[in-house]
């Protein structure tokens, strides 16, 4: 061994955390030789060049582009397309396009536990990315005015079965290619790992924020087929998102590899639990205090690093629960914001920007948000002496949130009394509205919405990445996205539970800005009693030295 691949062989020790290679089971030490095998020339690149960009970068990050122009191209259309094309009032229109947010959000769990089982990252993300594309080419003709039915009263299902088929291949590919990103730096790149998911979440954005403003054009300045062209709005993502999965696929060369177990990993760490539970129920006193804590009583079943993975997970999980309280609230800006933004003034100077357009401001605040935050803000407050930790960002971002939210619900009092817009002959849209409160109005909340996210999501995309063991950060990203999930369940709970009762319009804002303060203060007392996965190794492995030292 090289001395080069010593420090190399030592640094992938940092991540094997407290429990050391000399605790892993047979299989794991065979997955961690296969690991160095498959990885050994990127490995020796990213030790001599510590600092250079892996070439893996430059093609995950535009296909994470172009997969973020397609689902923004798709989502901020829905609640219209919803009301417009297939017929349904506002509160079932909002409804149905949480569904499918919440099914983008639940899908994760599945891709992620197919990644890290059986099919690894890289082809768990092609895979599911080929039933997406197909869902988006489905979606676009079945968006086609007369071959289903007429544009205005098309079945429900023509709409949800290529969204099923979105939301699985969206959701199924999201935690392994976060991830999957992450998987190209060694253990030490914390600086450099701080810049891959700074410059991904812009992606994401800058994504977007295209998706956001070109799709709507389309569909509101193109006649196709007799009616609004969604047909042409919905297959320009599809094409989009085909060129980014080749130019995904042409990178397999240059991509560090992780294997996948080849153990389905979430029945694993059910079965520790589980064995766990029982054997320290009928454990003597004796044995509960030499073995510590009750989830060491799995180490003979799954392993000590295992052991060890489950218990961080489990401590990630219970910390990020809150936050879907936060996503109860941001899901709402291509549903609730939109239905505010319509009755408002659209003009702005010699143009409209449309309702399905609005949302465009969250992801340009964003992008000016997220590097002002990494470069300007948090060193700020650390030259002061005051720790910029991830779960502090998260907080302040999530109350940044709540915030936007509430000034909405001040702001939909004004909107509503000053509304004397015009409908069209359905009733499903203002068609004009000059003399509404105008639509810049909107652009306060939209910014300390976007100052939150910027905050929050960024941070909380790399806080469930480095706070897991190696074997669980697929899973550990799911659990986020899942979060999302849980985020529009609660809306779409609330909506039909409120739908015939008289907390309508302001008072329903202000309602969700109160679960949110619940949440935050939940998530603000859990932060204080959390141990980073740093900090708690480094305490450990103090300890271990002292007593070293001692003996």
């Amino acid at each position: 061994m090289t001395a080069n691949q010593k420090d190399i062989h030592e640094l992938q020790q940092m991540e094997l955390g407290v429990a050391g290679e000399e605790q892993l089971t047979e299989r794991e030490k065979e997955l961690l030789r296969l690991e160095r095998e498959l990885n050994a020339k990127l490995d020796q690149e990213l030790h001599d060049n510590p600092n250079k960009i892996p070439k893996a970068v430059w093609f995950i990050i535009p296909n994470e582009f172009g997969e973020r122009f397609t689902f923004y191209g798709i989502k901020n259309l829905l609640q219209q397309y919803f009301k417009t094309a297939v017929g349904l009032e506002s509160i079932d229109a909002k409804v149905q396009t949480h569904t499918f947010n919440m099914l983008a959000y639940f899908s994760p769990l599945i891709g992620a536990a197919v990644s890290d089982s059986w099919l690894g990252k890289y082809h768990t993300i092609v895979y599911l990315s080929i039933v997406y594309f197909l869902g988006t080419i489905l979606l676009a003709v079945l968006s086609i005015n007369g071959l289903v039915a007429d544009f205005g009263s098309y079945p429900l299902w023509a709409s949800m079965v290529p969204l099923a088929l979105v939301a699985l291949g969206t959701g199924g590919i999201k935690p392994c290619v976060s991830s999957h990103g992450g998987d190209q730096y060694l253990p030490h790149q914390t600086k450099a790992l701080d810049w891959f998911f700074a410059i991904f979440y812009i992606a994401i954005n800058g994504g977007a924020l295209l998706g956001q403003f070109i799709t709507p054009a389309i569909k509101a300045d193109v006649v196709c087929f007799g009616s609004a062209c969604y047909f042409g709005a919905f297959i320009l993502p599809a094409g989009v998102f085909g060129i980014a999965l080749c130019i995904f696929i042409f990178g397999f060369r240059y991509y560090r590899i992780v294997p996948a177990t080849g153990e389905f990993l979430p029945w694993k760490a059910l079965k520790g639990t589980i064995y766990a539970v029982r054997h320290y129920s009928l454990a003597t006193i004796e044995e509960r205090q030499r073995r510590g804590n009750w989830l060491n009583f799995a180490d003979e079943v799954v392993g000590p690093l295992f052991v060890d993975e489950i218990r961080l997970l489990g401590k990630v999980c219970g910390m990020i629960v809150p936050i879907l309280f936060f996503w109860m609230i941001w899901e709402q800006q291509s549903t609730e914001w939109q239905e505010q933004y319509e009755k408002m003034n659209k003009y702005w100077g010699s143009g409209e920007l449309s309702t399905e357009q609005s949302a465009l401001f969250n992801t340009l605040f964003v992008v000016i948000f997220v590097p002002i935050c990494n470069k300007f803000i948090y060193p700020f407050f650390e030259r002061r002496d005051i720790r910029c930790t991830l779960l502090r960002r998260m907080a302040v971002g999530f109350l940044f949130t709540i915030i936007s939210f509430a000034a909405s619900g001040g702001l939909q009092y004004a909107v509503e009394s000053n509304f004397d817009g015009k409908y069209s002959a359905d009733g499903k849209q203002v068609i004009t509205c000059p003399n509404c409160l105008h639509g810049a109005w909107q652009l306060p909340q939209w910014a300390l919405l976007s100052l939150g996210e910027a905050m929050l999501v960024p941070s909380g995309l790399q806080f469930t990445y480095t706070q897991v063991g190696r074997q669980m950060k697929s899973i550990s990203s799911s659990f986020w996205l899942l979060c999302v999930s849980l985020g529009n369940l609660v809306v779409t709970a609330v909506e039909e539970a409120l739908k015939s009762t008289s907390l309508q319009g302001p008072p329903k804002y202000f309602f969700y800005c109160a679960l949110g303060l619940v949440a935050n203060g939940i998530f603000c007392f859990l932060a204080t009693k959390y141990t980073y996965k740093e900090d708690r190794d480094t305490q450990i492995q103090s300890q271990v030295s002292k007593k070293s030292e001692k003996s």
